[in-house]
C-alpha cells in the first residue's frame, strides 16, 4: 500500500481521530503487509497510542464483519456517513457520539454473530477473546532472548539458542527448572525472536515447534469445551486428539481447526504470503473475510498470497523440514530464501531487486555458518555478498 500519511503526526490521535482518516480506514479495511508494517513501526517508535489506535481498529473490523452479513449497500453508507459527520462536529462531543453509534452497530453485530454461530459453531466469543488478547496485548522487543511472558508482571528471559517448555497440571517446566502455573494469568505469550527457536508442550499435550521471529499466545490451561491458541510467525504443530474437543490455531485473519493432526503454518503478519500444510490428519482453514471453510488432505497446502487464496498438492519435506535444521527450496524467489535465512539467524540481509526475482532450489544445512551458505549462493547465482557491521547486502553482478 502507498502511504499518504508517511509523514503525518499521529501520536496525539484518539479513537475518534483515526475513524475520521481516510489512510486509517483504507489501511484497516484493507489491510496488507505495507499498511501493517507501517503502524507497526510507529508503535515502536512510540508515535502512536496503540490503545486508541486498537480501539478503533477493533470498532471498524466489527463493521467489516457487519457489512459482511447481508448488510444492504444503503445500510452500511449511512452508517459511515454518520460516523463522518460526528468526527466533523465538536470534538469534544463527538466521541460520546461514536460510542453511542458503536454501540447500536455492536448490538446489531452482536445478533449477526450470535446467529452465525448458532449456524455454524466454529466462532466463538471466547474465540474472539483470544484474538483481541493477542492483538491488545502484542510485545514488541528488540531483545534478542527468548521471552515467556506469563503476566503484565512476570517475564522469563531465556538466553539460549534453542529451548524445551511444557506446561503439565501444576507447573511450567523450562528446561530443568519450573515456576508455578499460579504465577501466570489465564493466557501466557511465548515470543521466539530471529535467530532462536523453541519447543513447547502445551496443557493438552499438543507439541509445537515454534521457528525464529515468532509469537504464540496460549491459555494455561485450556477450557472444557476447546481449545485455541493463536500464532504470528511460524509453528509446526501435533495435535492430541481429544474428543470433541477441536483444537484452533488462530492467526489474524485465519481460523485453522483440528481434532488430531500435524501440520505446519507459516503465518507472520507482516509478510504478504501465508501457508498452511497438512502432514497428516485433516484441518479446516476458514478466513475472517470467507463465510464456507476449506478443508485440507495429507499434502495439500492452502497457500494466501495479498488476499488470494488456494489449495495444491506439495511436498510437505519443503515446508518441515527446518524444524530437523534443514531448508529445502524448489523455485523459491531469492528474496524469500534470504528472508528465512535472516530470521532463522538472527541477522539483517537485504538485496537488489534483480536479485529478489531470481529463482532457485537446493537444500540448506542450518546448523552451517551463515557466510558459508551465502558463499555457496554466490557460486550458484551471479551475486555478490557484501557484509559490514553485521548486515548483509546481496547484489547482482553486472
Amino acid at each position: 500500500m502507498t502511504h499518504t500519511a508517511e509523514n503525518h503526526d499521529y501520536s496525539e490521535y484518539k479513537f475518534e481521530d483515526f475513524l475520521g482518516d481516510d489512510f486509517f480506514v483504507s489501511s484497516i479495511k484493507n489491510a496488507d503487509a505495507d499498511s501493517t508494517e507501517f503502524w507497526i513501526q510507529l508503535k515502536n517508535e512510540g508515535k502512536i497510542d496503540w490503545g486508541e489506535f486498537c480501539a478503533a481498529k477493533n470498532f471498524l473490523e466489527s463493521l467489516r464483519e457487519y457489512n459482511n452479513s447481508a448488510v444492504s449497500e444503503e445500510e452500511s453508507a449511512a452508517l459511515w456517513q454518520r460516523i463522518k459527520e460526528s468526527n466533523e462536529t465538536n470534538k469534544a462531543k463527538s466521541r460520546r457520539k461514536l460510542i453511542r453509534i458503536g454501540s447500536c452497530a455492536a448490538a446489531v453485530v452482536l445478533l449477526i454473530t450470535v446467529s452465525y454461530m448458532l449456524r455454524s459453531g466454529f466462532r466463538t466469543e471466547e474465540a474472539q477473546d483470544l484474538r483481541l488478547f493477542a492483538r491488545e496485548n502484542a510485545v514488541m522487543s528488540e531483545s534478542n532472548e527468548i521471552q515467556i511472558v506469563l503476566s503484565d508482571k512476570k517475564t522469563i528471559k531465556i538466553d539460549e539458542a534453542e529451548i524445551d517448555i511444557a506446561y503439565d497440571s501444576e507447573a511450567i517446566k523450562i528446561a530443568h527448572t519450573e515456576v508455578s502455573k499460579k504465577e501466570s494469568t489465564q493466557y501466557n505469550q511465548l515470543i521466539v525472536p530471529k535467530g532462536k527457536r523453541s519447543k513447547l508442550t502445551l496443557s493438552d499435550g499438543t507439541k509445537l515447534v515454534v521457528n525464529a521471529g515468532t509469537r504464540v499466545v496460549y491459555p494455561v490451561d485450556f477450557a472444557k469445551d476447546r481449545r485455541e491458541i493463536f500464532i504470528d510467525g511460524e509453528i509446526f504443530a501435533d495435535v492430541v486428539y481429544v474428543a470433541n474437543k477441536a483444537f484452533v490455531v488462530k492467526t489474524a485473519d485465519t481460523d485453522i481447526r483440528v481434532l488430531g493432526t500435524k501440520f505446519n503454518v507459516t503465518a507472520y503478519e507482516t509478510d504478504r504470503n501465508k501457508q498452511i500444510v497438512l502432514v497428516e490428519g485433516s484441518v479446516e482453514v476458514l478466513k475472517s473475510s470467507e463465510s464456507k471453510g476449506v478443508v485440507l488432505k495429507p499434502s495439500e497446502m492452502y497457500d494466501c498470497t495479498e488476499g488470494q487464496s488456494r489449495v495444491y498438492k506439495t511436498d510437505v519435506n519443503l515446508h518441515t523440514s527446518w524444524i530437523e535444521g534443514i531448508f529445502i527450496f524448489e523455485s523459491r524467489r531469492m528474496d524469500e530464501v534470504l528472508l528465512r535465512l535472516s530470521r532463522y539467524y538472527g541477522v539483517e540481509i537485504v538485496c537488489e531487486t534483480k536479485v529478489a526475482d531470481l529463482k532457485c532450489s537446493g537444500k540448506m544445512d542450518l546448523k552451517d555458518n551463515l557466510d558459508d551458505i551465502l558463499k555457496g549462493l554466490s557460486f550458484a547465482f551471479p551475486i555478490t555478498v557484501e557484509h559490514d557491521k553485521g548486515k548483509y547486502r546481496i547484489l547482482k553482478l553486472t
